[in-house]
């Protein structure tokens, strides 16, 4: 109905109010209302239906966060050994990548994981990080020309006589 009129016509709906609103101090308050009934009214006691809740669900871990931590530890343990530095560092990346998944795969809900992904990533860049050093020659401890599981071996027959035999 008004949808046609112009911005020219000069037509104003008034509406009809009073200029002031007097209270009425003979209306019950809340408080007197509730003090004048104090009559309880039974009521049938209906009996609902018995919810039935959902079974727990188990929660469950990242399958590629369990995986990148262990590609990560791996990696990390190949590069220390020094003759496998070149092959933890690319264990690194792809235990990274893995793990990166693993991130990503735990923000779904009923998956946990997250603190086992962020390890799997640290293991894998600490393989990355140590394993550059070690081919580059900064660290001379761990180079690739060293064997750091023969000196560990010969160090355990030394300090471990029963060690000897295994």
């Amino acid at each position: 109905m008004h949808r046609n009129r112009t911005a020219d016509d000069e037509v104003t709906d008034t509406i009809d109010r009073p200029e002031s609103v007097e209270r009425i101090e003979t209306r019950p308050t809340i408080d007197d209302r509730r003090a004048r009934d104090t009559e309880v009214a039974d009521r049938p006691v209906t009996e609902r239906p018995a919810v039935e809740e959902a079974p727990p669900r188990w929660v469950r871990v990242s399958a590629l966060a369990t995986l990148g931590l262990i590609v990560g530890l791996a990696a990390l343990l190949a590069t220390l050994t020094g003759l496998l530095a070149p092959i933890g560092v690319a264990a690194g990346v792809v235990g990274g990548a893995i793990s990166a998944g693993g991130l990503v795969g735990a923000s779904r809900r009923g998956v946990t994981g997250h603190s086992v992904a962020l390890l799997g990533l640290l293991l894998s860049i600490g393989a990355i990080v140590l394993g550059v050093l070690a081919i580059g020659g900064y660290l001379p401890w761990l180079d690739s020309r060293t064997d750091e599981v023969v000196k560990a071996r010969d160090w355990l027959n030394a300090h471990l006589s029963f060690m000897r035999n295994w």
